[in-house]
């Protein structure tokens, strides 16, 4: 396992520097901007203080909540992308409004219960144990916390569907000066993915279930979709399959977790509990 966690950093490390080129990784527009806002307003919702962004990448979903006021740290494996989040942090004046930290999202370097939400956008299909990391972001969250992230479904595509992805490729090679075709999955890298390529959302809800949390729902976000196919380069907008949905997962930590969790590892078993 570690050898694979290794070679997952090395592809991020390399990937930071042209990460940002794709449109799926910045704001696109003040339009999308605000439908991100919104979108944590209802989710997150009232006494939320301190988020935890897993897999922060170049600070995406970190700088949008600092500038909502929350108290932000981003957690990522890739020592190349936090130094990217950390620059466009100070370029933006929130240096010391937010925290950047190494760490691993399936053994993050936290205490049990030191935050209230948790979020990150597609991470789980970057991980080799998906559910030892959702058992270990519920693990940080406080009792009550809440869970917010976000995921494609598969690909749906046919022979048309793969022929326009091929030219964008071929396009982005040109374009952006990066292979494409190489990617986190690629076979050279010897790396089984279970959620690569996407993962049907049903998939998920069940996976949060039996990982411990409640209150869990997965909706389709398309007007963020809409808004950033919308304002995507050409040579983006080629390639790109808009039934290639992103959805919205939200969970909550039940609140008498940590007392059973104690309880379940002391070893001792408690009348009524």
């Amino acid at each position: 396992m570690h050898d694979i966690k290794n070679k997952i950093r090395d592809y991020w490390n390399r990937r930071a520097f042209t990460f940002d080129l794709s449109p799926g990784h910045v704001i696109s527009s003040k339009e999308e901007r605000e439908a991100w806002v919104s979108l944590f307003q209802d989710k997150l919702g009232r006494g939320i203080k301190k988020i935890l962004d897993i897999g922060a990448g170049t600070g995406f979903l970190s700088l949008i909540l600092v500038e909502m006021g929350y108290d932000v740290v981003g957690v990522d494996i890739s020592e190349e992308m936090l130094e990217s989040a950390k620059k466009k942090a100070a370029e933006r004046g929130l240096e010391s409004k937010v925290e950047f930290k190494l760490g691993d999202a399936e053994a993050l370097p936290f205490k049990r219960g030191s935050f209230d939400a948790i979020v990150n956008r597609a991470v789980l299909w970057t991980l080799p144990n998906p559910k030892k990391a959702l058992i270990e972001w519920k693990r940080v969250l406080k009792p009550g916390g809440k869970l917010c992230f976000f995921l494609h479904e598969p690909h749906h595509s046919g022979v048309i569907q793969h022929l326009r992805r091929q030219l964008g490729n071929v396009l982005i090679l040109i374009m952006e000066r990066r292979n494409p075709w190489y990617s986190l999955y690629h076979r050279k890298l010897g790396i089984e993915l279970p959620f690569r390529g996407g993962v049907e959302p049903s998939v998920i809800t069940e996976l949060l279930v039996d990982a411990g949390f409640e209150q869990v729902s997965a909706e389709p976000m398309y007007e963020i979709s809409r808004l950033k196919t919308e304002n995507m380069p050409l040579y983006h907008r080629i390639g790109h399959n808009r039934d290639h949905i992103q959805y919205c997962y939200t969970a909550v930590k039940p609140k008498g977790d940590d007392k059973n969790e104690i309880i379940r590892n002391s070893g001792y078993g408690v009348v009524g509990c």
